[in-house]
């Protein structure tokens, strides 16, 4: 649900050498021993420049010092961090990193940040970094681990706040916020995180929000013909849920009277084991993480209204386990989906494309003007592309671009990837209308999409695959290790941005 800012900002027009923190921060380019730097060399008998300069600092972006005041200054430390040209997102999210980190190493809990410019834009990117720097999945820890020193106050330099500034610091508290959400729906176990759980999370993120909600049980499910959900969900003693939520922008923030209507889904399948197709003890470890798209959307809608989304949005969530058991779906068996259209499964630990099969078809069926999906669907992706990119395709040129620019803003990178139609009828079966798998074995991810393309009808649709950046092992600017909630801000900076009427 809607988390509380890890950090607390706030704004003040003192000057440097006088702000109220034990760490003085400094973002500088390559020009940094002119202005506020100069002022406080001069303060400090100077020694700061020397010191800086000795440490290898020079301005450029990633480049960092650290200088202990002796009481000159208000603040015990002063820490110098280069942003290069400070083009983009991504200086100010390393700054943010460097922030934290250093922070945190010097059992600090309140820092002062002096800004070149302080743009908006830049304050954005700094105090969305900082709560994404901030997160730690601790809740499943002692609470002797709970305790180690971590920065709890962020003081904005240069400025009282004027309402662009703090209506910026909103944004990306919210942003961040849902990012954080969304990592903790992937980083908690199986155990907890059950279909169940997440229908109970879209009730909650409903009522927030000012959703409409509809929740399918397993009755419901058959009922609506959503028989490819049912046959995964069918080796469980957890029941399969089918969530919807609908936004309705307020008729002050809609941007025409015909605003419109962006479509969602994400892959929920809160634990995989492969099915009968079982996966390898080792590869089933870190199955939890299944069900991150279906997170991913669940995020953007907990922050759809706080953000004043100017357009309709509609999310849906399959959700199941994909479990071994003595009623589990068998390779052979063909399954009937939403539209109508019937499906071989060959192997059931293809399982996510037969939930979004009923998901997509579903949204499709409803008409509305993009449709987009997430899903950790192939391992091919991570071998394509590895742990820093996503693939995307689609149907509509414009959407997928739209897409690529949104997550490039915020540091979230996509690979357009072609739907191939020469290898389209690599999924043709002799008993049904299509199989789950290809018959080749190469190509795993482009054949996934060419699947998924049979259930969008005629909307316009992007299919992001992010089986490779959902999680990481080696922490990155602003990424501790664990899930990385990627796919949220690019929802988001694209709900907010680029869709118009």
């Amino acid at each position: 649900m809607k988390r509380n800012p890890l950090v607390e900002v706030s704004f003040s027009a003192r000057r440097a050498a006088d702000a109220p923190a034990e760490v003085l921060v400094l973002a500088d380019g390559e020009q940094w021993k002119s202005g506020a730097v100069a002022l406080l060399d001069e303060r400090i008998r100077r020694d700061l420049i020397a010191e800086v300069g000795h440490q290898g600092f020079t301005g450029a972006e990633g480049s960092a010092a650290v200088f202990q005041t002796h009481g000159a200054l208000a603040a015990r430390h002063v820490l110098m961090v280069g942003i290069g040209s400070a083009a983009g997102a991504s200086p100010w999210h390393r700054l943010a990193d460097t922030v934290v980190s250093r922070a945190c190493d010097l059992k600090a809990s309140s820092a002062a940040v002096a800004m070149p410019g302080n743009a908006p834009a830049a304050l954005e990117a700094l105090v969305e970094g900082i709560e994404l720097s901030s997160y730690r999945f601790d809740r499943l820890k002692s609470s002797a681990e709970k305790s180690s020193p971590r920065l709890r106050r962020l003081l904005i330099l240069g400025s009282d706040g004027d309402a662009h500034r703090r209506a910026a610091t909103a944004r990306a508290q919210a942003m961040a916020g849902a990012t954080c959400y969304a990592r903790d729906l992937i980083n908690l176990p199986a155990a907890a995180v059950t279909p169940s759980y997440l229908a109970d999370e879209a009730r909650r993120i409903a009522r927030a929000q000012g959703l409409r909600a509809r929740i399918l049980d397993p009755p419901a499910i058959k009922r609506a013909g959503m028989g490819a959900l049912l046959g995964v969900a069918q080796g469980s003693a957890e029941p399969a849920r089918f969530i919807e939520l609908a936004y309705q922008p307020r008729a002050a923030t809609a941007r025409t009277k015909g605003h419109p209507c962006v479509a969602l889904a994400g892959k929920g399948i809160t634990f995989d084991s492969g099915g009968l197709s079982l996966k390898t003890a080792e590869s089933m470890q870190a199955q939890k993480r299944d069900m991150a798209g279906g997170a991913v959307v669940l995020a953007v809608m907990s922050a759809v209204r706080d953000l004043g989304v100017p357009m309709e949005v509609r999310a849906y969530v399959p959700a199941s386990e994909n479990m071994p058991g003595s009623r589990a779906i068998k390779p052979g068996d063909v399954v009937r989906a939403y539209n109508g259209k019937t499906i071989e499964v060959l192997n059931t630990d293809a399982e996510g494309r037969l939930v979004l099969a009923d998901a997509l078809s579903f949204a499709a069926a409803a008409k509305p003007d993009v449709l987009i999906d997430l899903a950790t669907l192939t391992a091919a992706v991570r071998t394509a592309l590895g742990s820093r990119y996503a693939a995307i395709m689609g149907t509509d040129a414009a959407l997928v671009h739209a897409l690529i620019a949104a997550g490039q803003s915020c540091g979230e990178h996509l690979w357009e990837l072609p739907l191939v139609n020469e290898y389209r009828s690599d999924i043709d079966s002799t008993v049904a209308d299509l199989k789950n798998i290809g018959e080749s074995g190469s190509a795993g991810t482009i054949i996934g999409g060419l699947f998924l393309r049979e259930f969008v009808a005629a909307v316009p649709w992007a299919h992001i695959d992010f089986s490779s950046t959902v999680v990481t092992d080696k922490p990155f600017p602003c990424h501790p290790r664990g899930a990385t909630g990627f796919g949220v801000r690019t929802l988001l900076r694209y709900l907010r941005e680029c869709v118009t009427a």
